[in-house]
């Protein structure tokens, strides 16, 4: 019974993974050169200042509706990787297209809620994140 749930439990993880890379390949192979926009792939780091924690980070933004972006991520640590989650956050629009940010977003099961802020230009992703768990850090990343 439990090699049964532990295969059931790999296969949906497998699933997840498989999908997101799918998509954000997707993504890649759309984006123009150079970009455009702040929208589509992005990839880097992210750095826990709080416990010195880092890993590998993606992230895909869509446009939405009423000034908000989809914010898809998936995030890495050690040789893991891990959720595919979307955040539908409100964003503001610059002159020069760039896109600021400064939202919650509630992570599944007990990973807190973050607030993200920063600035994204269509070659620069940088920002700040701080949760109700005590954890903070920085995120940059790059067009893949």
């Amino acid at each position: 019974m439990i090699s049964r749930l532990l295969v059931a439990a790999a296969a949906v993880l497998l699933a997840s993974c498989t999908t997101y890379h799918v998509d954000f390949a997707k993504a890649v192979q759309a984006l123009p050169v150079p970009p455009d926009s702040p929208t589509g792939p992005w990839k880097g780091r992210w750095v826990s200042e709080a416990n010195g924690h880092e890993g590998a980070l993606w992230c895909v933004i869509t446009r939405g509706a009423n000034d908000t972006c989809d914010f898809r991520y998936r995030a890495g640590w050690a040789k893991f990787q891990f959720g595919d989650y979307t955040h539908t956050c409100p964003v503001e629009t610059g002159d020069d297209g760039s896109l600021t940010i400064a939202a919650d977003m509630k992570l599944p099961g007990e990973w807190g809620t973050y607030t993200v802020k920063g600035t994204i230009t269509p070659t620069e992703f940088d920002a700040t994140y701080s949760s109700d768990t005590g954890d903070r850090g920085t995120m940059k990343l790059r067009r893949p």
